[in-house]
């Protein structure tokens, strides 16, 4: 089916829907602030017409003909709100202030999902924050562009839109999920450098221990990326052109039958980019582009990428029933997803291709069911299930190396072609999750957690080129979490525990061609060689959380937990990444501690302070290095003995109603090797004790200024300005302590300003916005020193139909 047909069928069934409804009242019910009020009553005085906002505070009521009567709005924790409605007017915003008296006030009973789940993080003792997404919905930002504004969290990536990168959370390798499903097992066409903000409701980062419902191997926390879901039927498009030849879309839609509850909920986007930004010389920092005359290589200033295009797509649709006696929401869907990148650069600035891309195709049937009340009260069930096949092709049709004018250049062993290298892998992967919480009384004083999640995968690779080739040769891997937490409240609630223990499985297995092969492709030694291992640990952890004053609190987390190998660290990636059979499970003794401060005051200003601060002692710390196979410059993973680890963040923010926005957060996060002996004697002491790891950020912090203002060219118009800076200090590339300071590598300061405009109108249903990112053309590096986009500009058209 066509994106035009796709889409086509999505509005029908919208606008169908439209013709068959009745005369309505429809608008928003939001706080001072401008954030919509979830569960909100709207009713007619005097009758029984009334209806609840949803997860946006969106309201659709059915009035008929009537003329001339109040509408009331109730909220727990806001003050009543009652108007006298115009004649003829079908259009009705309302905003309710804070009611002081009803803050506390929790209705457990009638709860949305949503809700619940919000409720469960303000009240849960994990040191969480979550990020807003519909308040970047403007941007041509991806997820990853979003999350790397929040305090401790590091995204390292080596290029433009589709690039690898490596995901933090203080210091520490971190987990992500996909509506509490891990990304992995949506395929390398999903990834947070190329999902649209328009896709996302809302981001939970967990920093420290992270829940047992999310059935982790995480060690320095999770990300939890929630998706639009609404039960109303509502679509929304958007379209993005920018720089680079930069093409980004989107489409997220739902639509429910009032009557049978049948729901068809669904998300795609596409990307496109040339990602061809120029590079420039740098010989202060050791960034040095080169070319070849006369067999000698000679710096250049500058040059443009020319092998670095990159696109993706997916498209997913779900149909299922909502609200049935037998379950909430039952759930069958079918993803698909591909992309074709470009490969222009290897781990260093002058490890060039010129004929090096890697496509794959991705298909994933799911199935979920939800249900409150499950077999007995109280009793919650989430199940998950769902099954995957991934083709990728990774190709290199050059015959020679290439210099950044993008001409060939002979290779080192000689002006003899190189050969073409075209492997194919497929992947199929099965994930099966069972998560069960149950309350032990309605005000959910006492709460127990279990949740069970296996992961498969297997791999088989086959050379499509060499006639003895490694065809059908397995990489398989098998984890198993399980995880078990009881949560409880204590003096009235101000004390929240939560007390967890883990155990995680690892089960690997591979084949190696060990065979040598004589003229007539006979075999002359060697063997078919297996290998296989199975690891076990058990982790547990506590989270606290005490409620000082009413507006403030502190949290404290311990935890010992692990971090086992992804595919990727284990059996490479075929391209960018060298296999390393031998690496180990990171495993982390971490300490967390923070405080909280959030107010209200004079009704119209709000002001939030977090402060945090951590302590871990790693062992077999999981790093990435540069390594040499075939003439080219590689990734790998390895472990680093023992890594100790501490540092600590704040963020601020300030808000004045609707109008005024301000956050500036900063992050301090030190890394120290922490393996003393080299030998099992303890008798030679390494050269690396007590010295920092090289080539990750440790100070960086984030400054994002909004003015918004409505009415001001429009009825039912908003415009809205942002400026934001992002700014990482130095960082030594190679070890510090290591030869001269004249000679030592190392990562510059930089300092990056953006700056957005947008403008909606029609009470939002059209939005348009121009963004300019790195305004001042700032030379932006990061992993290894590969040099990142500079100045660019994206304009971005968005039509949201509720």
């Amino acid at each position: 089916m066509s994106k035009t047909t796709y889409i086509f069928f999505i509005s029908l069934l919208y606008f169908s829907s439209l013709a068959q409804a009745q005369t309505s009242l429809s608008g928003y019910v939001k706080d001072i602030f401008g954030k919509g009020i979830e569960s909100a009553t709207v009713s007619v005085m005097g009758t029984d017409i009334r209806t609840s906002t949803d997860v946006d505070g969106f309201y659709k009521l059915q009035i008929g003909s009537r003329q001339d009567f109040k509408i009331e709005v109730t909220s727990v924790g806001y003050i009543p709100q009652s108007i006298q409605l115009k004649s003829n007017e079908t259009y009705k915003n309302f905003r309710l202030k804070n009611d002081e008296h009803q803050l506390e006030a929790v209705d457990v009973k009638g709860q949305t999902e949503n809700q619940r789940r919000v409720n469960e993080i303000k009240r849960s003792g994990f040191n969480v924050s979550v990020i807003d997404m519909n308040r970047y919905a403007n941007q041509t930002a991806t997820v990853n562009q979003i999350l790397r504004t929040a305090p401790g969290v590091t995204i390292r990536e080596d290029g433009g839109l589709g690039s690898n990168f490596a995901f933090r959370i203080n210091g520490l390798a971190a987990k992500i999920y996909i509506d509490g499903v891990p990304m992995d097992d949506f395929g390398p066409a999903m990834s947070l450098n190329n999902i649209p903000v328009n896709l996302v409701d809302r981001i939970e980062i967990y920093k420290g221990v992270v829940p047992a419902f999310l059935g982790s191997d995480a060690l320095g926390g999770a990300v939890n990326i929630i998706t639009k879901q609404r039960k109303r039927h509502f679509l929304d498009l958007s379209y993005s052109y920018g720089s680079f030849n930069t093409h980004q879309a989107s489409l997220v839609g739902m639509y429910t039958n009032p009557k049978s509850k049948l729901s068809v909920r669904t998300n795609a986007f596409y990307n496109y980019s040339d990602n061809n930004y120029k590079m420039y010389t740098e010989e202060k920092y050791g960034v040095i582009l080169e070319r070849a005359v006369n067999n000698k290589f000679v710096p250049i200033a500058e040059a443009r990428r020319f092998n670095d295009r990159y696109y993706s797509s997916m498209g997913q649709v779900e149909v299922g029933l909502r609200d049935k006696s037998w379950a909430d929401q039952f759930f069958v869907g079918l993803t698909y997803a591909g992309n074709n990148k470009q490969n222009q650069l290897g781990a260093t600035i002058n490890s060039l291709y010129g004929g090096s891309w890697r496509e794959s195709a991705y298909i994933m049937p799911t199935l979920s069911y939800k249900k409150q009340n499950f077999i007995v009260d109280r009793l919650y069930a989430d199940i998950y299930a769902n099954y995957g096949f991934d083709i990728t092709h990774n190709r290199d049709t050059a015959q020679y190396n290439y210099e950044w004018t993008g001409s060939p250049i002979g290779n080192k062993t000689g002006d003899k072609p190189r050969n073409e290298v075209h492997t194919k892998q497929n992947t199929s992967s099965v994930l099966g999750r069972i998560n069960l919480n149950y309350d032990f009384d309605d005000s959910r004083n006492h709460s127990l957690n279990f949740n069970y999640n296996i992961s498969t995968n297997d791999r088989k690779t086959y050379d499509k080129i060499l006639n003895h080739n490694t065809s059908g040769l397995p990489n398989n891997m098998v984890k198993y979490i399980a995880g078990l937490a009881w949560q409880s409240q204590w003096l009235d609630k101000r004390l929240v525990n939560n007390i967890a223990i883990k155990y995680y499985g690892l089960d690997t297995y591979q084949e190696i061609d060990q065979r040598k092969f004589g003229s007539d492709n006979e075999v002359v030694s060697g063997a078919i060689v297996s290998q296989s291992k199975y690891l076990g640990y058990k982790g547990y952890s506590l989270a606290s959380r005490y409620r000082i004053f009413k507006d403030g609190g502190v949290k404290f987390s311990a935890e010992r937990a692990y971090n086992m190998p992804e595919m990727t660290a284990l059996y490479g990636d075929g391209q960018n990444y060298v296999a390393n059979w031998d690496l180990k499970p990171e495993r982390s003794d971490n300490l967390n501690t923070g405080f909280y401060y959030n107010t209200f005051f004079n009704d119209n200003h709000f002001i939030n302070l977090d402060l945090s601060g951590f302590y871990r002692l790693a062992k077999d710390y999981q790093n990435v290095r540069i390594v040499t196979e075939n003439e080219q410059d590689k990734f790998q993973y390895y472990n680093i003995p023992g890594v100790k680890l501490y540092g600590g963040s704040f963020e601020f923010r300030y808000g004045y109603k609707d109008i005024i926005t301000a956050a500036f957060n900063g992050s301090y996060d030190k890394a120290i090797d922490n393996q003393k002996y080299t030998d099992e004697t303890n008798q030679q002491v390494s050269l690396t004790y007590g010295y920092q790891i090289p080539n990750r950020p440790w100070v960086y912090g984030n400054l994002d200024l909004g003015f918004a203002q409505n009415d001001w060219f429009s009825k039912g118009s908003r415009t809205q300005i942002n400026w934001t800076t992002q700014y990482t200090k130095w960082f030594y590339l190679s070890d510090s302590h290591l030869g001269s300071l004249a000679s030592k590598n190392y990562i510059p300061t930089q300092l990056v300003h953006s700056f957005l405009v947008s403008y909606s109108w029609n009470h939002n249903r059209y939005n348009i916005s121009g963004e300019a990112r790195n305004i001042f053309d700032e030379r932006a590096y990061d992993n290894f020193r590969l040099q990142k986009p500079g100045r660019a500009f994206f304009v971005k058209f968005r039509v949201s139909i509720l």
